[in-house]
């Protein structure tokens, strides 16, 4: 898997951890297992990038910000708010 996810200087967050950052829809976070499916698997073509350590898969803010904006490249609403929500938890 090829990968931009800089250990050194993002700061990595499990992937449960990831979920809890994401918009809620529909009043549920989204599931652990959906983040698992586009590090491992992808969505419209695209990773989310992200590196195993120890057994336990981890990513990154800033990687979570690249893989919404790549993935909602024609919907600039969509990809202006989820910056702007990633950026209000301190991103």
């Amino acid at each position: 898997m090829h990968s931009k996810l800089d250990i050194h200087q993002e700061d990595l967050i499990s992937l449960k951890e990831a979920s809890s950052l994401l918009p809620k829809r529909n009043g549920k976070r989204t599931h652990y297992s959906t983040l698992f499916r586009w590090a491992t698997k992808g969505a419209k073509g695209r990773v989310l990038e992200s590196v195993m350590i120890g057994g336990v898969r981890f990513t990154s803010k800033e990687a979570l910000g690249r893989f919404s904006s790549s993935t909602n490249r024609n919907d600039t609403d969509t990809s202006r708010i989820i910056a702007q929500f990633l950026s209000d938890e301190g991103v």
